[in-house]
């Protein structure tokens, strides 16, 4: 059962080989002393989720009489809350250190490894979190480590998207790094939801082509945001003085 964390090993450090050691330490130079500010959004994965979203949406079940696992027959007031419920608390509780560290005062450099740290961090505290709700499912029990390759990849991709995001919601869409704003942060939620949709659809047991090609699509799906957001990163490090 336990083979699930050699996955997530793998995964991790294939983070911390490509998003890590390509984005941050090439690009960035060395680390410095806003890294702990990854330890930090690593541990408020496993918290956002147990003391957040998990309560929030036992509150949301009760409100709208809800039972049992969530399906397209809930109402649809329910349904666009719980499909925005995820993106908003991740992404709030991402930036959430930042607003400690007078960000008003900081460089545009400094903005922008900040941002990466924080969503760099997020990410690789999830894939330990999901790893480790994985070994209490008793169905998936004496897995070799290698059936999990579809987790590891979907994880790996998940912590480029996850400072993409952060990335977003602190500096903006476009190639100018501006101080954090209301409006990036919106934009921030609505592309993460976005993200999330083809997990959404599987999860509702929504259709779209059939069951294997959906299983396909759920894999292909987070690839266009690790494209999108890998560009946006590069094109805001090239604004940077002294790169490229």
């Amino acid at each position: 059962m336990y083979s699930i964390y050699i996955a997530a090993f793998i995964s991790t450090l294939m983070a911390f080989v490509f998003w890590g050691g390509f984005i941050y330490y090439y690009f960035f130079e060395k680390l410095d002393k806003y890294i702990f500010l990854g330890i930090i959004s690593a541990l408020s994965c496993p918290i956002v989720n147990l003391l957040v979203k998990a309560p929030l949406l036992k509150i949301l079940k009760e409100v709208f009489n809800i039972h049992g696992n969530t399906t397209l027959k809930a109402p649809i007031g329910y349904l666009i809350i719980f499909i925005f419920l995820p993106s908003i608390t991740e992404e709030t509780i991402k930036i959430l250190p930042s607003f400690f560290l007078k960000l008003y005062n900081v460089d545009s450099k400094t903005l922008l490894r900040i941002a990466y740290i924080l969503g760099f961090g997020f990410g690789i505290g999830e894939i330990w979190y999901i790893a480790h709700g994985i070994t209490k499912n008793p169905s998936m029990a004496g897995y070799p480590f290698f059936l999990f390759g579809g987790f590891a990849t979907e994880r790996f991709f998940g912590v480029i998207i996850h400072a993409g995001l952060t990335v977003v919601a602190l500096t903006g869409l476009k190639k100018d790094i501006k101080s954090f704003s209301f409006l990036n942060l919106v934009f921030a939620i609505l592309l993460h939801t976005a993200v999330n949709i083809s997990a959404f659809t599987y999860q509702l047991k929504i259709r779209i082509i059939n069951e294997k090609m959906d299983e396909f699509l759920l894999m292909f799906w987070p690839a266009i945001f690790v494209i999108i957001f890998v560009n946006i990163i590069l094109n805001k490090i090239r604004t940077l003085e002294g790169y490229f």
